[in-house]
């Protein structure tokens, strides 16, 4: 996934927003099992610095709740930088995993927009609410 995420706060929260579960300090996520080299795509983790050998370990997990079967999504130590990055196996749904999280996780990374910007908001003494609007778009409303 090519968004850094630098507030592992908000996220816990984004994970939350979305139906997800985050599992902290948990060291292994769920996915295929082996690299099959069949994905190339702009946002694939090899080509953002993740190698292959390394798929499957991360810092922290994010999962289904209730799921034994599903996918999970690792949280990774970003390798060009500060804060982490999502790797995720997609194949199949990944068993529901896509339901909730969006098509290359867009939904958790809106849900991590609006956390990341409530926060930083409210901490300039403005009160937020959120709408969604009928498209999926989020609107913060801001008031003092």
């Amino acid at each position: 996934m090519e968004i850094v995420f630098k507030d592992l706060d908000s996220l816990k929260k984004a994970v939350a927003d979305c139906g997800l579960e985050f599992r902290e300090g948990q060291k292994t996520y769920r996915w295929y099992g082996r690299w099959m080299n069949d994905f190339g795509g702009e946002n694939a983790a090899y080509r953002n610095g993740i190698k292959p050998e390394d798929y499957g370990k991360c810092e922290h997990a994010i999962g289904v709740p209730k799921s034994a079967q599903a996918y999970e999504i690792g949280v990774v130590k970003n390798p060009n930088g500060p804060g982490y990055v999502l790797v995720v196996d997609f194949w199949n749904g990944g068993y529901g995993l896509e339901a909730l999280a969006g098509k290359d996780c867009t939904k958790l990374a809106q849900a991590y927009g609006v956390q990341v910007n409530r926060k930083t908001l409210t901490g300039m003494g403005f009160q937020v609410t959120k709408k969604v609007l009928k498209d999926g778009t989020v609107r913060l409303h801001c008031t003092r």
